[in-house]
């Protein structure tokens, strides 16, 4: 029997998916726009901490992934960072877009870059399945 020649089903295509909101629609919500722009490596570093933990227990807004990203900036080179970690998070979720894309968004306003990240990986982080959940107890009528 020639094992070839057996139909076999083709293994499905990732759907891709879109991102959950528009590049321009950095203005909202407001603590994130404004943590975007004026503390742009705390807004990066949160990000990469939701993706470790989605629940932010752990979180600290002056941590490596901040630290990094300020360094990168001082030495003029944070949209490589921000263009690598976007593709990384395109990839993770299945999001369409190319590295091209990644890079003229990173540099062109990476303010935009960061808050639509965070909010990619706020929406996704929240839409995780939950574990069974055991009923409530019964409660007899009095």
């Amino acid at each position: 029997m020639d094992t070839k020649n057996s139909e076999q089903p083709a293994p499905a295509a990732p759907h891709p998916h879109e991102w959950s909101s528009s590049f321009w629609d950095c203005f909202s919500p407001t603590e994130t726009c404004l943590i975007g722009w004026c503390g742009p490596c705390c807004l990066f570093g949160k990000t990469q901490s939701r993706l470790r933990d989605p629940a932010l227990k752990e979180h600290q807004y002056v941590n490596g992934d901040c630290c990094l990203y300020a360094l990168s900036s001082y030495c003029g080179l944070y949209w490589v960072l921000l263009m690598i970690k976007r593709g990384q998070l395109r990839e993770r979720f299945g999001i369409q877009g190319s590295t091209f894309q990644d890079c003229w968004q990173s540099c062109l306003c990476p303010c935009c870059t960061l808050v639509q990240n965070e909010k990619e990986v706020e929406a996704r982080s929240n839409n995780t399945q939950v574990g069974y959940q055991p009923p409530s107890g019964m409660a007899y009528p009095q």
